[in-house]
């Protein structure tokens, strides 16, 4: 686990809010503190579906994509005001992260691994801290090794200045 700091705020949240950069990722929770507090579930709820005629239309993540997600939480944040403070738990989706996890010598499946991301605002300061949860135990760190060497990469391959905590 690794912490970021955000060097230009302004251009972190333009990215991520208004572009598609961060849609590989899909949502377990937000939190967003402005005249009220505003929080997202990202886990979706199947049975909303169960009325629709094509089956494709089933997410089959057990989480909302970020871009799903990105116009609202654009909306909640937008305006005048900087929100008092907010907590994003972004996960890696499914298919970006083989491509992270081929890298690495990992000896476990890439399905018993989560690759997620904490983003928080608070006191003025943006700090991005990488997470990797395992649904087995393991003493195996290298899924955790190539999670931490891949984000300060994709920060700074995008644009986003950032600094090791």
């Amino acid at each position: 686990m690794i912490a970021l700091k955000i060097l230009k705020q302004k251009n972190f949240m333009s990215k991520l809010l208004t572009t598609d950069l961060f849609d590989d990722f899909t949502v377990e929770e937000i939190t967003i503190d402005t005249f009220n507090t505003f929080t997202i579930d990202g886990r979706i709820h199947k049975e909303f579906f169960k009325d629709t005629d094509a089956p494709e239309e089933v997410p089959q993540s057990e989480f909302s994509e970020w871009a799903r997600i990105r116009p609202i939480a654009f909306s909640l944040i937008k305006g005048k005001h900087t929100p008092l403070g907010f907590k994003f738990i972004l996960h890696l989706s499914d298919k970006e992260k083989l491509s992270v996890l081929q890298a690495s010598d990992m000896d476990i499946s890439p399905d018993q691994v989560s690759l997620g991301i904490g983003i928080k605002y608070s006191q003025g300061e943006v700090l991005i801290t990488t997470g990797v949860s395992y649904r087995i135990f393991t003493l195996d760190k290298s899924a955790e090794k190539a999670w931490d060497e891949y984000i300060p990469s994709f920060l700074e391959s995008n644009g986003i200045e950032a600094d090791l905590l």
